[in-house]
């Protein structure tokens, strides 16, 4: 092969390897709704923003002295860390009932449990 066809076809092939090795990786959309139960790093997980819960997941409730149970009630906690260090918890409510929760810039965690999906207030 002539040295100018060999030069041509390495540039061609160096061209078609970089555009694959540059192209953008793919990002996932933030959940909204955000599932009630587990724990959601902000930024890839979630958007900051209000969101709403309707309450507890729970399909029936305990009540013992006209007071429900911790496994009957909806928790959420906010972290300052994106590992949900206990240590580190900014915000947190429990209730039966609807309930909301203020993702803002300083929380890096959102963490939910036993509460139905949290839907983002617009």
């Amino acid at each position: 092969m002539p040295p100018v066809l060999a030069s041509r076809a390495s540039a061609l092939a160096v061209v078609c390897v970089a555009g694959i090795a540059l192209a953008p990786p793919a990002i996932a959309d933030p959940m909204d709704p955000i599932p009630g139960n587990g724990v959601f790093v902000v930024g890839p997980d979630i958007a900051p923003g209000l969101y709403r819960t309707a309450g507890s997941g729970s399909t029936f409730g305990v009540w013992i002295n006209n007071v429900p149970t911790q496994d009957s009630m909806c928790a959420w906690f906010t972290y300052s860390t994106p590992d949900a260090n206990k240590e580190h918890v900014l915000q947190t409510n429990m209730s039966v009932g609807p309930m909301f929760a203020n993702i803002n810039s300083s929380v890096k965690a959102f963490e939910s449990r036993n509460c139905q999906p949290w839907t983002r207030v617009p």
